[in-house]
């Protein structure tokens, strides 16, 4: 059996660190169901494809030398990018959550709220067609190069929507509950972060030409970028632990709003 690469050691991480995440969304999902806004749904599935992203490297590089499964890494890097369409519909859903009976009722921000959303499956469904395109099941390079740089285009422009409903939403916090303010304060520091992973997002699709970096991009620099043959350090930060904190920041002022009596 093969051991894990540094790669691999932070997938097994991963593992550990987006199971209690993943059990804290299954608890208030299924006690509040659709009843709050869908944060806690996509929130759930988001949490669900790191750890199986991660269970996906991790039994890749495992049998690596007696039963080599490249379909286990194309699946675990198509999730990677599309894994964030998903944490940004979460962001959609807990910034309903925080503007129940203020914001969230008016129907501007409800129609800014569905918009965004339609954005984020575009994103999805490019990320998917994206880690698809270039290899065995399809292998056009070229056109899955083009469909990875406009996903990442499609990635920021929706996070600078997403960033524009926050700014309308504070814009209504003095009839907002103490406690709403604090869950769309969480919102909001989680975008920050989330910005970091957006132009990690960028970077990624200007690395290199293929899907599993082999075909670097001639910018150093840039090259160090990609998530699979560039610098783990940046994939690490500004990729995974960007994105587990932004979580953080919706859970605990989420919980927090959800042990107060309305």
């Amino acid at each position: 059996m093969a051991s894990l690469n540094t790669r691999g050691q932070i997938a097994a991480a991963q593992l550990a660190f987006y199971v209690p995440l993943a059990a804290v969304s299954f608890f208030y999902f299924i006690r509040y169901l659709f009843r709050r806004d869908a944060g806690w749904l996509f929130l759930l599935t988001f949490t669900l494809m790191r750890i199986a992203g991660g269970a996906l490297i991790v039994a890749g590089e495992l049998t690596v030398d007696s039963s080599p499964n490249v379909d286990l890494f194309i699946a675990a890097y198509l999730l990677f990018h599309a894994g964030l369409s998903i944490l940004m519909l979460a962001t959609i859903g807990f910034l309903g959550l925080a503007g129940q009976h203020t914001y969230s009722e008016e129907p501007r921000v409800t129609r800014l709220f569905r918009f965004a959303g339609f954005i984020a499956l575009i994103a999805l469904a490019l990320a998917i067609a994206g880690g698809l395109l270039g290899t065995h099941v399809n292998p056009d390079a070229n056109a899955g190069m083009i469909v990875r740089r406009v996903e990442a285009g499609v990635y920021g422009a929706l996070y600078l929507f997403l960033v524009f409903i926050a700014m309308v939403s504070w814009s209504h916090r003095y009839f907002m509950r103490s406690y709403r303010r604090r869950l769309l304060t969480g919102v909001t520091f989680a975008l920050l972060l989330m910005g970091v992973r957006v132009a990690y997002e960028i970077l990624t699709a200007w690395s290199a030409s293929d899907v599993f970096g082999d075909q670097l991009s001639s910018n150093p620099t840039l090259a160090k970028f990609n998530p699979i043959t560039g610098d783990w350090v940046l994939f690490l930060v500004m990729g995974l632990i960007m994105e587990y904190m932004a979580a953080i920041m919706f859970i605990i002022p989420a919980v927090m709003l959800h042990r107060r009596r309305h």
